[in-house]
């Protein structure tokens, strides 16, 4: 791995009185400054050219992999400031990179969309292969983005591309993604067609404008209800949750700390709030009534930059709650739940009938523990899940979770950060006639992840991790009637019991 650098130091006034000066803080900067952190030569900066010229110095720096160039040239600005300024009067304005290459080894083997993955990456200008080298030449960069270490960014996920490392959750779970490690005994199905096209039919539902959406008219509802009634008293009020309410417009630096940003950018909802423009809104308002259609341009003009997203995974707001707090381990677990409202996430091609929309139902459950406490946690909410499925006569299947949402980021790692061994456990109702269930309990423990980026500490240093389980009601309701039907009278006791009779408003045309 090789870096070679050619930038220019700019001052407010010429340096050519500071010559002699110049020139041995140079060679000294070779011999010290430049080599710490580094135990070989090879693997630090060197200044191998450098010149005068007006107001600039203009010089080359290579290096190995330790100390790059990037870093060996800021490293330079404090002494030289210390150097000039006293006697000189002399200070530096700004420091830029004109050119700068990096090389490393490559496979042989490199599959040609890895390469268009690198090219496509912020920074890379352009990359060449000779034999069995890479060289990627970068655009000019500025200090400031020198110092947000832009540059070694591009370099780990070059890295990562040409490692072919395995998936992150294949290899940190020590169990195979995928595996089923609890099933209920099978259940004969009482419905065998399609639970979206049934509910259409009965005006259960009736499909919304919007992608991925639905109107859920009273029966339906009224069993969602009977379903959340059952969870709150079997799952969440064993286990003790505390109900809060979550805010669901998420800021985008939530999201970011998340990590979501880096990981699944592509499947959320994002909001602009309007800007104070009275008068593009007016113009707006104008067209929209002479030409009767929404005019998108000048609405996008009466907008901010998105600042926001709608709550992808509803427990984001619990970390926040805890960001730069500190809490004292005999005081943990805390343990809050939240079922204020829907969840949202663009599915693009993926949303089809009730069971994956764009807009669903959940329960969410949060919390922050030791280690211990929180696997503990995790695995009591699997466990109460699956007994209140047989309580309703309903077939299910746990596996190993093969796509813990928080990892997603996490695929290029800047941080040590501590994982547990089985990231996620998944729930799943089976479908009669389909060879995978949908997918109703979401079971993580997220390790230092959120801890790490949400800056939460415990008071003596002692080791803290978060979990979260998302009960997903929406399609809790799907599997139920896949499995049980439309018949009210042919459902288990403890749902039955649970719903009063509901009608649908007679209308003429529908349904």
């Amino acid at each position: 791995m090789k870096f070679k650098l050619k930038g220019r130091i700019i001052f407010n006034k010429k340096v050519s009185p500071a010559m002699e000066e110049i020139e041995e803080f140079i060679e000294k900067a070779n011999k010290d400054l430049l080599l710490r952190g580094s135990k070989e030569e090879k693997d630090a900066s060197k200044i191998t050219q450098w010149k005068i010229k007006d107001k600039e110095i203009q010089l080359t720096i290579i290096s190995g992999r330790r100390v790059r160039a990037h870093d060996g040239l800021l490293r330079l600005k404090k002494p030289l400031t210390q150097l000039l300024g006293p006697k000189y009067h002399i200070g530096i304005r700004k420091m830029v990179v004109d050119d700068y290459t990096f090389n490393t080894k490559i496979p042989r083997d490199i599959p040609e969309e890895k390469l268009d993955e690198i090219k496509e990456l912020p920074f890379v200008d352009t990359l060449k292969i000779e034999e069995d080298t890479l060289k990627i030449h970068f655009k000019p960069l500025d200090e400031k983005e020198l110092r947000r270490h832009v540059i070694d960014r591009v370099v780990k996920q070059v890295q990562n591309l040409l490692e072919f490392e395995e998936d992150l959750t294949v290899k940190i779970t020590k169990a195979k993604p995928g595996e089923i490690v609890a099933k209920s005994r099978p259940y004969k199905p009482l419905f065998s067609g399609d639970p979206t096209e049934e509910a259409i039919r009965r005006g259960w539902v009736k499909k919304f404008p919007g992608r991925g959406q639905w109107f859920y008219t009273p029966p339906i509802t009224a069993l969602h209800r009977a379903l959340e009634e059952l969870v709150i008293q079997k799952i969440v009020k064993p286990l003790k949750f505390q109900e809060c309410l979550f805010p669901k417009l998420i800021p985008l630096p939530i999201m970011q700390k998340m990590r979501y940003l880096e990981g699944l950018p592509e499947g959320m909802y994002y909001c602009n709030a309007p800007r104070r423009d009275p008068e593009t809104f007016e113009k707006f308002k104008k067209e929209l009534i002479i030409k009767k259609e929404i005019p998108i341009d000048l609405l996008k003009e009466g907008l901010k930059n998105p600042g926001y997203v709608i709550a992808p995974a509803q427990c984001e707001p619990f970390y926040q709650f805890l960001s730069h707090e500190i809490v004292n381990k005999e005081d943990l677990p805390i343990k809050f739940y939240d079922r204020s409202g829907w969840t949202y996430r663009w599915e693009a091609g993926g949303a089809k009938g009730l069971d994956r929309v764009h807009e669903f139902q959940r329960i969410e459950l949060v919390w922050l523990g030791t280690p211990e406490q929180t696997e503990k946690i995790r695995n009591k909410t699997v466990e109460l899940s699956q007994k209140l499925s047989d309580e309703l006569e309903l077939e299910w299947y746990t596996e190993i979770g093969d796509d813990p949402f928080y990892l997603e980021g996490r695929k290029i790692e800047e941080r040590g950060i501590e994982f547990p061994d089985i990231p996620k456990y998944e729930m799943r109702i089976t479908l009669p006639g389909e060879e995978k269930g949908v997918a109703v309990i979401s079971a993580n423990v997220h390790g230092t992840h959120f801890i790490e980026g949400f800056s939460i500490k415990e008071a003596h240093g002692e080791k803290i991790w978060t979990g979260c389980t998302g009960i997903g009601l929406t399609r809790w309701v799907f599997g139920f009637l896949a499995q049980k039907g439309f018949e009210t009278n042919n459902w288990p006791k403890p749902i039955k019991n649970r719903i009063k009779k509901v009608e649908i408003p007679p209308i003429v045309t529908w349904p």
